[in-house]
């Protein structure tokens, strides 16, 4: 719509007002008639109060005043009441018409203001805004959205956003669930990776999500999107993605060759242990659990590389038999357990927990130490609690004994893998993990490990009474 300059409504203007003039000079003077075909006047009244607010009251004084005074003039027989409420109404109309007018514009003054403010937001922001109307057309965009695109505004306002925007690939697809989401008003819901296209042909990936926009009436008027760059970001996953498959390449070989020698390693210390005496039969000792530890850093390492490649996903895991599985691989330890039917929710990794919270009380504690793994159900969880008669943990150690590589103070404490690998699988489950005196208020006389886990609604079946009596068993350690 082309809108008149201000020399233009004023010439518009003036001539009304002589047209007025004429007609009312014709009408008096000429047709010699009482009366003037004043709804013409109207038109300069209103337009004036559209145009320049109260100024408008003037030409309406103007008006009626030509129309009193022209009958006194020509027809002052004729003159009545009618014509003063005739100029009166020109008065009135210009008034009512001039305040609406004010009002109009204030709130078209406010309108733009706020859009204006929004515009500002919209273009200080990190990431591309669109409205695309019904129509598929762009009907606002923001500074950023246009420098991502490499577009001016003007070139982008009024555009078929698929057809300038969207792959041709993905075109009608996407073209395609914009109209289902007009039709049933509402988007699809969270974040996509949308392509886009540059003006100068380059592709790229946007984190996109948007929204439906309705009028008044609730009928959908279009959908407003934002969408951040994300191509470097996705470019640099998959460039990590590669690399990350290759180090695990490689560290598969490490791990299968390091275990291969270790093993080898191993079998010759069995067969030298075997006819040594005296002071080299203890060197060999020292060079099986030289070995030993090596075995015990390559599974931490496998565990932990196990534990980041994964998403969690518990699964109903029967406890009592990972229990007794770890039980098993210590045939020389002294460990009471007395069994359980409860379930947890976990994965393959738990035995993991077992395997060294059982293997830190046997490393760490006495040749003689005593071990009880205690299983108690709880509301909606499973308590498990690893105790030993051994030097137990101070004060100061417990705080951080769980946090990566905090070590004990002992002569024999580890490198700090093992107690954390077991919390961040606890944690994974839902669950905590904490230690404790073993009897309150003793630290030296051993250490309590506890821990819970979810419990799950699967249950084994207890043993049956003429099973043996697996609910105290104590295996005696090697001489």
């Amino acid at each position: 719509m082309t809108t008149l300059t201000e020399y233009q409504r004023v010439a518009v203007v003036l001539a009304l007002l002589a047209i007025s003039v004429f007609l009312t000079y014709y009408f008096h003077a000429i047709l010699m008639l009482g009366t003037v075909f004043s709804h013409f006047f109207y038109i300069p009244i209103i337009l004036t109060a559209l145009w320049w607010e109260k100024r408008s009251i003037l030409v309406a004084i103007f008006l009626g005043g030509l129309v009193v005074i022209s009958s006194f003039l020509y027809r002052p027989d004729l003159l009545s009441l009618n014509d003063y409420g005739r100029a009166l109404m020109f008065v009135v109309i210009a008034f009512v018409v001039a305040s609406l007018s004010e009002q109009l514009k204030g709130r078209e003054q406010e309108v733009k203001r706020q859009r204006d403010l929004v515009q500002r937001y919209l273009d200080v922001a990190g990431v591309l805004f669109v409205v695309i109307g019904t129509d598929h057309t762009i009907r606002l965009v923001n500074r950023h959205g246009c420098e991502l695109l490499g577009y001016r505004e003007e070139e982008l306002l009024g555009k078929d956003w698929f057809d300038t925007v969207v792959p041709e690939g993905v075109r009608g697809t996407r073209r395609q669930v914009f109209n289902e989401a007009i039709a049933r008003k509402t988007a699809l819901p969270g974040q996509r990776e949308h392509p886009a296209v540059t003006r100068s042909g380059d592709e790229l990936i946007l984190a996109w999500q948007d929204t439906v926009l309705t009028g008044d009436d609730g009928r959908p008027i279009g959908v407003i999107g934002s969408g951040a760059d994300i191509t470097d970001r996705i470019r640099a996953e998959e460039e990590m993605r590669e690399a990350h498959d290759e180090a695990n390449l490689y560290l598969d070989i490490m791990t299968h060759d390091i275990n291969n020698a270790n093993a080898v390693a191993l079998g010759y210390a069995d067969l030298l242990e075997a006819t040594l005496h005296g002071g080299e039969q203890e060197m060999i000792r020292k060079l099986r659990a030289g070995v030993s530890r090596s075995i015990e850093i390559i599974q931490n390492v496998t565990t932990i590389r196990r534990l980041h490649s994964r998403e969690t996903a518990t699964k109903p895991i029967d406890l009592d038999a990972v229990v007794r599985a770890e039980i098993a691989h210590h045939p020389g330890a002294r460990i009471t357990y007395g069994g359980t039917a409860a379930g947890v929710m976990a994965d393959d990794l738990l035995s993991e927990v077992f395997a060294n919270l059982i293997g830190n009380s046997i490393k760490f504690g006495d040749p003689g130490v005593e071990i009880t793994v205690r299983v108690e159900d709880q509301d909606g969880e499973v308590l498990v609690s690893v105790e030993d008669t051994g030097p137990g943990v101070s004060a100061v150690v417990k705080p951080i004994l769980f946090t990566r590589f905090a070590r004990g103070t002992s002569s024999r404490s580890g490198k700090g893998l093992g107690l954390y690998i077991a919390r961040t699988l606890i944690e994974r489950y839902g669950g905590r993990v904490w230690v404790d005196d073993r009897v309150p208020g003793c630290p030296e006389c051993g250490a309590a490990f506890r821990f819970t886990l979810p419990r799950s609604s699967r249950t084994r079946e207890p043993p049956a009474s003429s099973a043996p009596p697996a609910a105290c068993r104590i295996v005696t350690a090697r001489p």
